[in-house]
């Protein structure tokens, strides 16, 4: 604890700096998920974390030198489970939303790194966590091994064009944006899609489901390319 800001700054100032602190890891964390649409976004991991450092914070009132602070980290890490837990889907197909939850549970120990008064540590860990979130996933995409080439022929009503939104979205979120893409639209509003990719296999699941599930999709179909 020698890094600690306790006994640094005094009250009130000391609570004020680490819940700004708080915020704004969450803040670095959840903006990255909510750029994918994802069930736990900005507002979440901002609460996650926040909430994390608020409660460790109170910790040190329990009583009159460290408080107990290390029952209450245990009870955060039990309940914070119940949140990640309903960001996981199941699916027929499989189970989504592992990342998702993996990075509510993460923040929750940002916030507790923040609320012990390691503010720097908490803001570092939350751009470490950034990193991997964003440059580990393209360099699974580009290095990992059983790379398979598809072609996918969509059917899909346009929505107004929210279809085709959610799509580029999920397009850009497994950066497959730079591949052949085409669309063609029938008068009653039908659109059929065709796309050419590049992923690893593991990828290219997580990509079809998230297709299938859009709520315009009405028929997917995969084709191997030569």
């Amino acid at each position: 604890m020698t890094h600690s800001l306790r006994g640094w700054l005094a009250a009130p100032w000391l609570e004020i700096l680490l819940a700004l602190a708080a915020v704004a890891c969450g803040a670095i964390l959840g903006a990255e998920r909510e750029r994918h649409e994802k069930p736990a976004g900005l507002r979440t991991l901002i609460l996650v974390c926040l909430g994390s450092t608020v409660f460790t914070m109170i910790s040190y009132t329990f009583t009159t030198s460290t408080g107990d602070s290390g029952r209450v980290a245990a009870q955060i890490v039990t309940g914070i489970g119940f949140l990640g837990a309903g960001a996981i889907l199941h699916s027929q197909k499989g189970v989504s939303g592992m990342t998702t939850a993996a990075t509510i549970w993460v923040t929750a120990a940002i916030g507790i790194t923040v609320g012990a008064g390691f503010p720097l540590a908490g803001l570092g860990t939350s751009m470490l966590v950034r990193i991997v979130l964003v440059a580990v996933l393209r360099w699974e995409i580009s290095h990992l091994g059983g790379i398979q080439s598809v072609g996918i022929d969509l059917v899909f009503d346009s929505d107004h064009g929210r279809t085709r939104i959610r799509m580029e979205r999920i397009r850009e979120e497994f950066h497959v944006t730079g591949q052949a893409l085409s669309y063609e639209t029938t008068p009653d509003g039908i659109v059929r899609a065709s796309l050419d990719l590049r992923l690893p296999r593991r990828h290219l699941r997580e990509f079809l489901d998230e297709l299938a599930s859009l709520p315009g999709v009405t028929s997917i179909h995969e084709r191997d390319r030569e």
